[in-house]
């Protein structure tokens, strides 16, 4: 199977976007823009993301093991597109506002949605960890339309009139 053909076929799901934000273990916060994330389960409340075993995102979260998540809305593209960019992010955290979460993480104060959790398990899958956390704190911030992902593209969600 040609890893070109896997991508463009996954590419036909669409998903919604966010941020997920630690820190490394030199106390700097590191955030990684993801399509992969998932509720797990209900009892205990888990929720799960993907990350590249090369990222930083990994790195971070083997010393912190902790991450907030925030759920973009269609306005948020620019970040998403700042918080995907590889480097330093100094201009990805000052482009946004932020409050600190009760596990002492910062989530995105603008975004739909947010979930502080702990890690629960750092699972090698691959090229990628799937990264379990578990839910300590979570939120509703503003109600709006979220920000997806498909086709390699962004799209806003288009609301129809009722029938």
């Amino acid at each position: 199977m040609d890893t070109q053909d896997f991508r463009d076929v996954l590419a036909q799901f669409a998903t919604g976007v966010a941020v997920v934000v630690t820190r490394t273990a030199e106390g700097t916060l590191h955030g990684m823009t993801v399509n992969s994330f998932a509720s797990v389960s209900l009892e205990p409340p888990l929720v799960l993301f993907c990350a590249d075993n090369k990222s930083e995102t990994i790195r971070a979260l083997r010393s912190c093991r902790r991450f907030t998540v925030s759920m973009l809305h269609e306005e948020q593209e620019d970040l998403s597109r700042r918080f995907a960019m590889l480097g330093p992010q100094t201009d990805a955290f000052a482009a946004a506002r932020f409050v600190v979460g009760r596990g002492g993480l910062p989530y995105l104060a603008d975004s739909l949605a947010y979930v502080d959790a702990r890690v629960e398990d750092l699972i090698p899958a691959g090229d990628h960890h799937i990264v379990l956390g578990r839910v300590e704190d979570l939120g509703v911030l503003a109600p709006g339309q979220p920000l997806l992902f498909y086709a390699s593209q962004y799209y806003r969600p288009v609301t129809l009139p009722p029938d």
